[in-house]
């Protein structure tokens, strides 16, 4: 079978943004984030052959999974570290002091976020990081719509749950 490299093109420009989105949001950096989508999809065009379409969201749930695959080959050859030089250039018209409670609330979220199972923050990242939907979210974990509902509900009391703590 031969790729289409056109068709395979128009695949990257339609699913791109939002594999980048999930990969920045697993990162919290935006250049890794655009090297670990273009591998992503380089696996993606070289297991595409083996791939047999049956639906727009399964294909959707199969770019996913590489793109998980990825992020997670990538912390197992390097070390977790925390990119602060992300924060300080975020909008130069906000004061030094606003970017630092900026980087603060970030790294609360992100120590939270490790109190969650793993199906929990994979369920809270689709939703808020990425934007998909319940039903979207459903196809690519294999679970119904209602179990979606709850498992981002449960992740969300317990996010609420351990900030409260922190804070308290």
């Amino acid at each position: 079978m031969r790729l289409d490299r056109e068709a395979f093109g128009e695949l990257y420009r339609l699913f791109a943004p939002k594999i980048q989105r999930f990969i920045a949001y697993q990162t919290h950096d935006r250049v890794l984030a655009e090297d670990l989508t273009n591998q992503t999809f380089i696996r993606a065009m070289d297991a595409i052959a083996r791939y047999e379409h049956r639906s727009t969201g399964e294909f959707t749930a199969w770019l996913y999974r590489i793109a998980k695959n990825v992020v997670v080959d990538h912390w197992r050859a390097a070390r977790d570290t925390v990119p602060l030089e992300e924060g300080l250039l975020a909008n130069p018209s906000d004061t030094l002091d606003s970017q630092f409670d900026a980087i603060s609330r970030r790294e609360e979220l992100r120590k939270a976020m490790r109190h969650l199972t793993d199906d929990q923050r994979e369920v809270i990242t689709y939703r808020f990081a990425v934007g998909l939907s319940h039903a979207e979210i459903g196809r690519l974990m294999g679970r119904n719509e209602p179990a979606v509902r709850a498992l981002q509900f449960r992740a969300i009391a317990a996010l609420r749950n351990v900030l409260q703590g922190d804070s308290a």
